[in-house]
């Protein structure tokens, strides 16, 4: 797995919503249904480069991969790091570029920025919703929620997301890579920590700190019979995450596999479940 691979599969274009904002973005396929993969925390287009390739030559669906601002090769703005205004701006974009045919497909914090999206714009353009390996909530009362972070913070993780990113950036960095990856080789976390470097520290911690306080689980669970839903989660929460999923969304599909970056990690076992999900989709 490396870098390039978009020079040859995708077309790197901006859109500039306002006068301080332009957001970077790369797609491939000419289909009417556009796929909008959103990033998770200080991440990129970069990550979702399989899944474009993927999506080249197909004349059904448009797979689009941007980067939200503050990350990435889109503005580096000084106020609007929120997932609330990360959705407006991703509202935007999709009115900019006359997109009507969605599907999204959010990993990590993306899934939040879209569920913001969900909040805030409803669901009128919305083909289907895929959640990559993140819940509704970011914070419960214990781990045996799906979520990321304790109410008390007993085990520190949110403090080293949001103090730890701007005083031991590298530290954190590092450890966080590592995490999400099945293989964190050298190379490997080399190129996740490159990605992250295009989003300042202050940057991070704001979008971390902000994030504690959102819960679309209510969002998220109104869908249920309306819309498809895909869930591709980390293995070792499946017991967790399949408990929420059938309780509140049990139409839905859920597929498990790999780490936190299955879909760059294990692409063809990833794509494969993007398939079949959107076959079912166009067999309706």
């Amino acid at each position: 797995m490396g870098l390039g691979l978009f020079a040859n599969s995708a077309a790197a274009e901006e859109v500039k919503l306002n006068e301080e904002l332009n957001i970077y973005y790369e797609q491939a396929g000419s289909g009417d249904t556009t796929i909008i993969f959103i990033p998770g925390w200080m991440m990129s287009t970069d990550v979702f480069e399989h899944q474009i390739a993927h999506f080249k030559n197909s004349t059904r669906y448009r797979a689009l991969a941007f980067d939200p601002r503050g990350q990435g090769k889109s503005s580096k703005t000084l106020e609007g790091h929120t997932y609330q205004q990360h959705a407006r701006d991703l509202a935007k974009m999709i009115e900019k570029l006359g997109l009507n045919k969605i599907i999204l497909a959010g990993w990590s914090y993306g899934v939040t920025e879209q569920l913001a999206y969900l909040n805030q714009f409803g669901s009128d353009k919305l083909k289907a919703m895929i959640m990559i390996d993140t819940g509704p909530d970011i914070t419960g009362a214990s781990r045996e929620e799906w979520v990321w972070y304790l109410n008390d913070d007993s085990d520190g993780y949110a403090r080293s997301f949001t103090e730890g990113i701007i005083e031991n950036r590298e530290k954190v960095v590092t450890e966080f890579a590592k995490w999400m990856l099945e293989d964190p080789s050298p190379e490997n976390v080399a190129w996740v920590s490159e990605i992250a470097s295009h989003t300042s520290s202050s940057v991070a911690s704001i979008q971390n700190a902000t994030g504690f306080y959102l819960d679309y689980s209510r969002d998220l669970a109104a869908l249920e019979g309306k819309i498809p839903l895909l869930y591709i989660v980390r293995e070792e929460v499946k017991k967790i995450a399949d408990k929420w999923i059938k309780s509140n969304t049990p139409s839905a599909t859920a597929v498990y596999m790999g780490k936190h970056m299955m879909f760059w990690e294990r692409p063809d076992e990833f794509n494969k479940a993007l398939d079949e999900f959107l076959s079912k989709i166009d067999a309706k």
